[in-house]
């Protein structure tokens, strides 16, 4: 979604601050007074205990969006400076790549050096051997200084292929990781790296991966993750990304572990860390001005995420940092320990960790410091948002690239600090001192210090780094030391024996990745690693599951088991089992049963989703042997009714998973009846028995919900009856949709009718699952259109993205006679009411006026501004739409309405009658909310009849009240409200 109140996208967000009185071609005097360095440093707002400090502004720095330090203490700047606009024909690129001292120790950084220019795009750097690797358009580049003369004489391009379709949304921030791979996001929109390295290797896909190339040879491999701007880990080499409205995402499971298993399909590979989307609330400081109310107070420009891991500010250790350069500040949320991942919450409760009333600072980016200070990257910029993504009237104003001769780094430092500027030394430091540096509390000295370790690829490291994994007084120096060894290819199986029986669960955790590779071959460490399966610590556990998967021929159904057991209520550490199993689901599904049938409690509700995946595994293998076994077992302890669910989600999973692979359980048993008779009687019984459950109205709900799911495969004429009274009657909301899933499943002639009968007392969310099973198959979609065409059902009741997939539909028959119905479905006095108002659209548009004509004619269900309640859907936000499409809306307002705002007629026992949106329901209630935000809850015990009217709850007819003139300028007030202030131009926005 585009809209937003910050009108976002990518790493520079979007919003625009105005506040000058509206002109032809604006000028807004907020826009003329960008505030200087002093100035903008006292509007900045930190928690009690903390300041910010300059470090570096104009003209030494101009557009900065990225900054690294490199072993000498020196800061590399990544300047954006063509931000928006490509150069024009004939013009070079204008980002730069600088590289800054402080040579007098004060903290200012104020030597500067050009050290490339002419880049396009440039948004990422990491130092590397003297030089520095850098993302630009489209490509991965290493540049670096031959001839000591300061400027890069060498430029490389080692990787290309990524796409460039935007600027914000490109390949960024490189970053050498724990592993020594270099990372970096890919921008969201994907390509295909070719290795320029290696000419040989084949392309690498990025649709929906990062990247990662390990800098020393060139390899390079698409990883899981998708970053929009920012790459970030902590101590223990988790990463994290982020992405507009997602502030903080955790990679959980990496693609080499999910190829393993081709029968898996798992739904997320990510961890939303912190709240998202809708629940990702910030707190500015700044007056904003925006042009949709849809995401108020929202992330909309996630950006430069990062992890403090300093030793300065004690209290914000392990703590995330994410950029909100619309906001103008920077979101902190403390991370805690979730399963196999993390879950946040916010710093402090309804503020930021970093605000600023100055609407032009715009932080984009976070970096930790040799001082162990916070680094904030501060672009600075009037107009943050990319042109693409404004409204079209937008797009060519006059403001779009002021400050581009600003930029700003801010330091975040106790109040009270008195710690001078480090100069580290680190390019000429002893391979000894290095190996020292892995102790350090600050984690760029540690970082630094492994990268050059790497880099030299000195032997003489081996004898004191593997001294540290076994005596280092901290678990990050003993895990930085193991991963410096991997680098050198000397973690053998001792050092890493050691590291398995460490005290610490990240030092075991880590071992177990090292020591992957190594388990076909190692039986020491295969036994070692194996018995962390009963390890304490959740993230060991999920470790061992996804390293043993490499042991492919071993029966490791009992450590499988048990980490699957113990991490029951993870999902992830449920799929990390799921990916090692190999071809023995049936063995670690027959323990987990005979755990959980042995337990004295009902099965919880993730055993049960435990059970159901493992089930599904089973049955994908399409294994008649196994799967009559385990049949027979769950008959045996089928006496005891505590196991009921359990056996009906067993029964759901060996299901899904034979239709995953295009077989029928029904179909399957049949099949194998003679060999294994016991397998076809045990399904009709269960079948049978699922029609029982699901029709107990006394029941319990989730039992019936299990049972209807389970009945989406059974024979027609045990399933059919009794999906039918679910789906016409049954008040629970929650089992009615279910009932139209499992109905939809079925392959009956009759379902069609069975759904298009009960459609029209169905409400919203029913309506939609019931349309979209109708639209899922061939035949049901003509029998819907052959009820449009008898007129028994509204061809609006499809809203607009189900009539595009009839009228899209493969079936020749069906497009045509959707085009025929569904383009007649403007009634005759509405086409007239169009072709009249027609007229309004050439007038010249007074939209102040149009505020008044709103208020009146439209406010008692639509909120526009500051007039008006939210009954209807959102109209606020019409940048995407003409006003010839806004008279449309409003004339023929039922055209293509969503169905959630399709309007319900309610006529209760006592003869009364409502009209309304239904917005909630209970199994006894529903809730209608009708025009002026009234609402009411009616009892169904006292409703007589409950049913869509398939049109939209905006009366048509508002014409009748209305002139041409008035028209225009209702119209025109709805395009050009958020102007209306004196923000940037008023007029009919095309």
């Amino acid at each position: 979604m585009q809209s937003a109140r910050y009108l976002i996208v990518g790493f520079l967000g979007s919003l625009v601050f105005l506040s000058a009185a509206a002109t032809a071609a604006p000028q807004p005097a907020a826009l003329k007074s960008p505030l200087e360095p002093a100035e903008a440093l006292k509007q900045i707002v930190l928690p009690a205990g903390y300041r910010a400090e300059l470090v570096a502004s104009e003209p030494q720095i101009v557009d900065p969006v990225a900054v690294k330090f490199d072993e000498q203490g020196r800061l590399w700047v990544a300047e954006m400076r063509d931000y928006p606009h490509p150069p024009a024909p004939g013009e070079k690129p204008k980002s730069r790549i600088k590289l800054l001292e402080d040579r007098d120790g004060d903290g200012r950084y104020e030597t500067m050096h050009v050290f490339a220019e002419g880049l396009l795009f440039a948004n990422g750097i990491q130092p590397w051997q003297g030089g520095v690797i850098a993302t630009v358009s489209g490509k991965i580049m290493f540049l670096k200084d031959r001839d000591g003369d300061g400027r890069a004489d060498q430029q490389d391009t080692w990787y290309t292929g990524f796409k460039e379709e935007n600027p914000q949304l490109r390949v960024n921030h490189p970053r050498f990781a724990l592993d020594n791979y270099i990372y970096a996001a890919n921008g969201l929109r994907g390509g295909e790296a070719v290795n320029k390295r290696r000419p040989q290797d084949p392309v690498v896909s990025l649709t929906n991966h990062d990247l990662r190339f390990e800098p020393r040879g060139g390899a390079c491999e698409s990883v899981s993750g998708n970053g929009q701007f920012g790459v970030a880990f902590d101590d223990y080499g988790n990463r994290f990304l982020c992405n507009n409205r997602h502030p903080l995402e955790h990679v959980v499971l990496e693609d080499r572990y999910l190829k393993r298993n081709k029968l898996l399909a798992v739904p997320a590979v990510m961890w939303d860390v912190a709240a998202a989307d809708n629940d990702a609330h910030i707190y500015p400081l700044s007056t904003q001005w925006a042009t949709s109310h849809l995401h108020t107070g929202q992330f909309t420009a996630a950006c430069g995420t990062d992890i403090y891991r300093g030793d300065l500010l004690p209290d914000l250790r392990g703590n995330s940092f994410t950029c909100e350069p619309t906001g103008n500040l920077v979101h902190r949320e403390i991370l805690e320990p979730l399963g196999a991942t993390f879950v946040g919450h916010p710093g402090a409760e309804k503020r930021e960790f970093f605000a600023t009333r100055d609407t032009w600072s715009r932080p984009v980016s976070i970096e930790n410091g040799p001082d162990g200070a916070l680094y904030i990257i501060d672009m600075y910029r009037a107009v943050i948002e990319h042109p693409q993504f404004m409204p079209k009237e937008l797009q060519t104003r006059p403001d779009l690239r002021f400050g581009e001769d600003r930029g700003r780094i801010w330091r975040i430092v106790p109040a009270d600090s008195q710690r001078k500027a480090s100069k580290p030394q680190l390019g000429s430091a002893s391979t000894a001192e290095l190996v020292k540096l892995l102790e350090h509390p600050n984690a760029w000295w540690r970082e630094t210090a492994a990268r050059l370790l790497y880099e030299r690829q000195d032997r003489a490291a081996m004898a004191p780094l593997a001294a540290l994994v076994r005596t280092g007084s901290q678990p990050y120096a003993r895990v930085q030391a193991l991963w410096a060894l991997a680098g050198l290819q000397a973690a053998d199986d001792q050092v890493l024996l050691a590291a398995l029986t460490d005290a610490h669960a990240r030092v075991r955790e880590q071992a177990i990745k090292l020591a992957e590779p190594r388990l076909p071959s190692s039986e020491p460490l295969r036994r070692a690693v194996i018995k962390l399966a009963g390890d304490s610590d959740a993230k060991v556990r999920f470790q061992t599951a996804l390293s043993l998967g490499i042991l492919e021929n071993d029966d490791l159904s009992a450590p499988l088991a048990a980490i699957a057991l113990a991490g029951a209520n993870d999902a992830w550490t449920r799929r990390a089992v799921e990916t090692a199993l190999g071809n023995y689901s049936a063995q670690v599904l027959g323990r987990v049963w005979d755990a959980l049938a042995r337990q004295p409690s009902p099965a919880s509700e993730a055993q049960l989703q435990l059970v159901g995946e493992l089930a599904s595994l089973v049955g994908a293998h399409k294994n008649a042997a196994e799967i009559s076994e385990r049949l027979a077992a769950m008959t045996r302890t089928s006496a005891d009714d505590k196991l009921e669910r359990l056996e009906l989600a067993a029964l759901d999973g060996l299901a899904r998973g034979l239709r995953g692979q295009g077989a029928l359980l029904e179909v399957f048993a049949q099949q194998h009846a003679k060999q294994y008779p016991a397998l076809k009687r045990e399904v009709d019984a269960w079948f049978a028995r699922a029609a029982e459950i699901a029709r107990q109205a006394d029941g319990d709900v989730e039992l019936r919900g299990e049972a209807c799911e389970l009945l989406a495969f059974a024979p027609y004429a045990i399933a059919g009856p009794v999906l039918k009274e679910l789906v016409a009657s049954e008040p629970t909301q929650s089992l009615r949709l279910l009932a139209v899933g499992a109905l939809a499943a079925q392959r009956d002639p009759a379902v069609a009718a069975i759904l298009l009968d009960a459609l029209p007392a169905q409400t919203p969310a029913v309506r939609g699952a019931m349309l979209d099973a109708l639209l899922n198959q061939t035949a049901r979609t003509k029998e819907l259109l052959n009820r449009i065409e008898a007129k028994e059902i509204r061809p609006n009741e499809l809203d607009t993205l189900r009539a595009n997939r009839v009228l899209a539909s493969r079936d020749p028959e069906i497009r045509a006679r959707a085009a025929k119905l569904l383009a007649s479905a403007m009634p005759p006095d509405r086409a007239k009411a169009i072709e009249k108002f027609q007229a309004s659209l050439a007038l010249k548009a007074e939209p102040r006026h149009g505020k008044e004509v709103f208020r009146k004619n439209c406010s008692t269900c639509h909120r526009i501004d500051d007039v008006g309640v939210d009954v209807g859907p959102s109209i606020g936000d019409a940048r995407t739409k003409t006003p010839a499409q806004l008279l449309v809306d409003i004339l023929q307002p039922s055209k293509a309405i969503d169905n959630n705002f399709v309007s319900y007629s309610v006529v209760t026992t006592e003869g009364n009658s409502y009209t309304g949106l239904i917005t909630a329901e209970t199994p006894t209630s529903i809730t209608l909310k009708m025009p002026e935000a009234k609402t009411l809850a009616v009892l169904r015990s006292n409703i007589e009849e409950l049913r869509s009217n398939g049109i939209s709850l905006m009366p048509e007819g508002l014409e009748r009240t209305m002139t041409l003139q008035d028209m225009a300028d209702v119209i025109s007030f709805i395009k050009n409200w958020r102007y209306l202030g004196g923000n940037i131009p008023v007029g009919n926005a095309e």
